[in-house]
């Protein structure tokens, strides 16, 4: 447990961590090379859906949890530290699948919906 994410996610090289919303909202803010491995333990295997978004964008790659042992994982960082193009390609596909103005994006909406 880190208690100032913030602080350093900015300085990693990669993540390996679960795929909720907020993390993919992390990760692709930053820019920031990703293993997923999605809880099964969520309603509608959401995460499974939000790390194929970032996976079928070649912003991250994803082990399923039934398939996560110590050498796919091993083999899954080795891929992304090992090829510093690939992770740099990683990096911006990351970035590119973010939505920067996401929170503005809302206000809009809401203000809209407060209009009608």
């Amino acid at each position: 447990y880190i208690a100032d994410m913030p602080a350093i996610l900015p300085e990693v090289a990669s993540i390996v961590g679960r795929a909720g919303a907020t993390s993919l909202a992390e990760i692709t803010a930053l820019g920031i090379p990703t293993i997923l491995i999605p809880s099964p333990y969520v309603t509608n295997d959401h995460q499974t859906k939000n790390a194929m978004s970032l996976v079928n964008k070649d912003a991250a790659l994803m082990i399923k949890e039934k398939d996560l042992t110590a050498d796919t994982l091993v083999r899954n960082i080795d891929e992304i530290m090992n090829d510093s193009d690939k992770r740099l390609q990683m990096g911006k596909n990351a970035k590119k699948a973010g939505i920067p103005d996401a929170a503005n994006q809302v206000i809009k909406v809401l203000e809209d919906i407060m209009h009608k």
